[in-house]
């Protein structure tokens, strides 16, 4: 190896050159650094150290992990979701909870259910990515990427038990998976918009139609109204109350592709009143 001159240095292997010229590639593990392993995926370790390609990763949660039995389980890297265990714990890196040690799991009978969802179970209990379920996974229906049925209870995320009319509770319109409705009340995500009425509730055809025209955020961004005020909706985000004092002239227009809520007096651009 002392007589080797490298030319280049990848995270897994070096490409050298002996005294005769000839170049070939020697590989991490096998040639040199003989305790580092290939986890998979761009991860690696050593005894002392978990890599992802070139830089060490999870430095603050290795006094909590067995370097010598972690192992990677599972990856998507599509959805950045990836599970590793060790003798001890399952630990999971995802776009929807960071790095975290999943609570209560046996590592031995741990599975995955589906990893595009998130689903995963050990011993009595289910899993959505990071979160412990209340129920078995068995038991519920999904009514949409937000919502999930689960006997005689609705419920948001997976983990919020909804307070709501269950054989009332219906999605608002097909293009916001996050606002929903029973016979007394209008809810965002899990929760209660007050003052809203959901009987006269309804999204502006103009912003929300098959016939709708293009405008920046128009995938998220929208306008409705019941009979008391109108609304932005920001589906992801939020949901926003317009007290405009013209309710019955209210409506949408789009201006060099920006959507904007408008009434006989004022223009109102995500919510916010403008001249």
């Amino acid at each position: 190896m002392n007589d080797l001159l490298i030319l280049d240095i990848f995270w897994d292997r070096q490409l050298v050159k002996d005294k005769s010229g000839k170049e070939f590639e020697i590989f991490r593990g096998k040639d040199y650094d003989y305790d580092w392993v290939h986890l998979g995926h761009g991860y690696s370790k050593n005894k002392d150290w978990i890599y992802f390609y070139l830089n060490t990763c999870f430095e603050k949660h290795l006094n909590k992990i067995d370097i010598a039995s972690f192992s990677l389980v599972e990856a998507n890297e599509a959805e950045n979701t990836i599970y590793f265990k060790d003798k001890n714990a399952v630990y999971l890196k995802s776009y929807m909870c960071g790095f975290t040690i999943l609570p209560e799991v046996n590592s031995s009978d741990f599975q995955i259910i589906d990893i595009d969802k998130g689903y995963s179970t050990s011993g009595e209990f289910d899993y959505w990515y990071e979160s412990k379920l209340p129920y078995s996974l068995s038991e519920m229906t999904p009514i949409n990427e937000c919502y999930q049925s689960v006997e005689n209870a609705i419920y948001y995320g997976h983990t919020i038990k909804m307070t709501c009319d269950v054989n009332t509770f219906e999605q608002v319109h097909p293009k916001v998976d996050t606002l929903f409705k029973d016979k007394n009340h209008l809810y965002f995500k899990s929760e209660i918009v007050e003052g809203a009425n959901p009987a006269t509730f309804q999204f502006l055809e103009e912003c929300i139609g098959e016939d709708a025209p293009y405008y920046l955020e128009c995938d998220i961004h929208f306008y409705a109204k019941d009979d008391q005020w109108a609304y932005f909706v920001n589906a992801p985000f939020e949901i926003k109350i317009i007290k405009t004092k013209d309710l019955e002239n209210f409506r949408f227009e789009v201006i060099n592709e920006i959507g904007y809520g408008r009434d006989s007096k004022y223009r109102y651009e995500k919510g916010k009143k403008k001249q």
